[in-house]
């Protein structure tokens, strides 16, 4: 028989015990989450939903509001797919030359809809992961509110995706393809300005308040959960690919985005000729006789699947992909089997604190491009902050600074502070 779908009143039941006893597929997407981090929609409480209370959090992702005085699955459904942005998607489902599209997908699900819902559930039940497991949709009868609630807020969070406005990834460690897919994603990358940041970012090097900085275009910003998430920086392809396949050997999980950065600091005439420039690379006069390298290089954001790959993370480094003096030759070549690329002072970081707390905070001084598509990054330990911010603001006075405390691996802080330089 097929079934109904009409006006269903919802428990949406979201709690931090929902949120930790979950399902490999929970651990996936932490839809609840994701989307009380980045678009303020609290958890839903044990009480009965409202039109209004889901409406909300539809018009939060860029929907429009809800009309309907009860809440209406269906409806629930066509404001999913048009904030996913394949609104003139689903009505392909019903195009006069495929017209029983719609009815065929619905049939195969045993579903009947209204008529003007079908093409919308039927392109969900299709193409959206999470869609046919909506209260009403699933096959099963169970009246489990909290399941009703996390399909709900799964359903609404891929679709928040598909429109590009969750996470922006290339895909999972896990992923059979990830280390050709990265390999492709850092092959793609070339050198990238932005004609003011690039101007403030010389001045502020030049007069001494930064060594250095990293210029990166948000459109490429993993948009991860924080608590979850690492950002690895290097300049090794092969090593970035090396480490996923590192990862996949230690069995562990989670979403991963290339972020590409133009790395700038100031190239010493000391160090020789500088070579030609290269669509990765080039050393630009920036003043009489003083110089700037810029250099295409990358973060690798990790977004873990759990708190405890998070912290295990650094022993892997430090067992796999990290040089000590009595690990080295002479000149500088690994004795013992690392990572191709590995350094002395790798760098990865974390915007929330690490129960490892050899891990040591420093300053991530911003400023933003006008548009806020660019962005230096320049870190410094915290009683230097001050020295970045106001250089930015003496230059560039419209443009928008500001300061992320991060927490970053002993070796860098070792590094940065000068107590060691490994």
């Amino acid at each position: 028989m097929k079934k109904s779908l009409k006006a269903i009143s919802l428990c949406f039941v979201l709690t931090g015990a929902l949120a930790v006893s979950v399902s490999a597929e929970d651990n996936e997407i932490k839809a609840a989450e994701y989307l009380s981090e980045y678009y303020n929609v609290a958890p839903f409480t044990d009480a009965e939903a409202t039109v209004q209370t889901v409406s909300d959090a539809v018009t939060a992702l860029g929907g429009e509001a809800l009309a309907s005085e009860e809440l209406d699955i269906c409806e629930v459904i066509q404001a999913g797919i048009r904030i996913a942005g394949l609104d003139e998607l689903a009505l392909t489902y019903v195009n006069e030359a495929v017209p029983d599209k719609a009815a065929d997908v619905l049939a195969a699900a045993e579903l009947e809809v209204p008529e003007e819902y079908a093409p919308y559930v039927a392109c969900a039940v299709d193409l959206i992961e999470d869609a046919s497991d909506l209260p009403g949709l699933e096959q099963d009868d169970d009246d489990d509110d909290a399941d009703d609630a996390y399909a709900i807020e799964s359903f609404l969070y891929r679709c928040a995706e598909i429109g590009g406005k969750g996470r922006h990834y290339i895909g999972r460690i896990d992923d059979d393809n990830m280390m050709s897919v990265l390999g492709t994603s850092l092959n793609s990358f070339t050198l990238f300005d932005d004609e003011t940041l690039t101007e403030v970012g010389k001045e502020i090097v030049l007069s001494g308040a930064t060594t250095g900085y990293n210029l990166k275009y948000a459109g490429c910003d993993a948009s991860f959960l924080a608590d979850y998430t690492l950002r690895y920086g290097h300049s090794d392809y092969t090593h970035a690919v090396q480490l996923i396949g590192l990862l996949q050997s230690e069995h562990f999980d989670g979403y991963v985005q290339v972020e590409p950065k133009v790395s700038v600091y100031e190239y010493m005439t000391d160090w020789g000729d500088p070579g030609d420039p290269t669509p990765t690379y080039a050393v630009r006069e920036a003043d009489e006789g003083r110089y700037l390298c810029y250099a295409v290089e990358y973060d690798l954001a990790i977004e873990f699947d759990t708190l405890e790959e998070k912290e295990k993370f650094h022993n892997l480094i430090e067992t796999y992909a990290k040089k000590y003096d009595n690990i080295v030759d002479e000149d500088g070549n690994p004795t013992t089997a690392l990572l191709a690329g590995s350094w002395w002072q790798p760098l990865y970081s974390s915007l929330t604190a690490l129960e490892n707390d050899e891990f040591g905070e420093l300053t991530d001084n911003v400023i933003y491009s006008a548009d806020g598509q660019y962005v230096i990054h320049s870190f410094s330990v915290p009683e230097k902050a001050a020295d970045v911010s106001e250089a930015a603001s003496k230059i560039a006075p419209d443009l928008t600074v500001g300061e992320n405390t991060i927490y970053v691996n002993p070796a860098f802080i070792r590094y940065i502070t000068g107590e060691d330089h490994q």
